[in-house]
């Protein structure tokens, strides 16, 4: 008897950085991410953190900026500074790209890397690899914005959950609202 084949649509995968610069070269400080697709006409969604010593980056070239330091001190952003940078599990950068890597599914299933504007996540996390001498385990052809789309839905309001600037926290918040504007517009993700 052959077994019953799953359905199963492309996936995407938002990602979301935490970092000490905001240059294509940041040094990062911590990963979050969320793979989600419908399985069997199911929603499933998987989740990836992980955070970075951000000596390990600078190690690699990647760049600290002092003005994203500052911003990092304010006051409000104290249960993220602790979970960022004080989490005793921190990694090496090329440790947590490999761990990314084997976490995301296979380039072929791969519909969507989605970041937080246009010139941050993906191109950060590109640029880790680079400094890594290791390849991006994703086609730039898959690289979308969520700020782009986010932008062209302001109706389309969140309720946020979790922690801001804690890089799971934000991914999930930002799955959660790019999976409300598709409702919206009537997107059909495993079509």
């Amino acid at each position: 008897m052959a077994d019953e084949a799953k359905v199963v649509s492309p996936i995407h995968v938002m990602v979301d950085l935490e970092t000490l610069g905001n240059g294509n070269d940041a040094a990062i400080a911590a990963i979050g991410a969320v793979q989600f697709s419908f399985v069997d006409l199911k929603f499933e969604r998987k989740d990836f953190y992980i955070t970075i010593d951000p000596r390990s980056s600078q190690r690699h070239g990647l760049k600290i900026d002092a003005d994203t330091v500052l911003w990092w001190m304010r006051p409000e952003l104290a249960e993220a500074r602790q979970q960022t940078f004080l989490d005793k599990g921190a990694v090496d950068l090329p440790s947590a790209l490999m761990g990314f890597g084997d976490w995301l599914p296979p380039k072929e299933a791969m519909a969507g890397l989605w970041g937080n504007g246009a010139t941050f996540d993906n191109i950060i996390l590109r640029s880790s690899y680079r400094a890594c001498h290791m390849d991006a385990p994703w086609s730039f052809r898959v690289d979308k914005c969520f700020r782009t789309l986010n932008q062209m839905f302001p109706m389309q309001g969140h309720d946020r959950k979790g922690t801001a600037h804690n890089a799971l926290d934000d991914a999930r918040n930002q799955t959660d609202h790019l999976l409300a504007i598709w409702e919206r517009v009537n997107f059909r993700m495993d079509a």
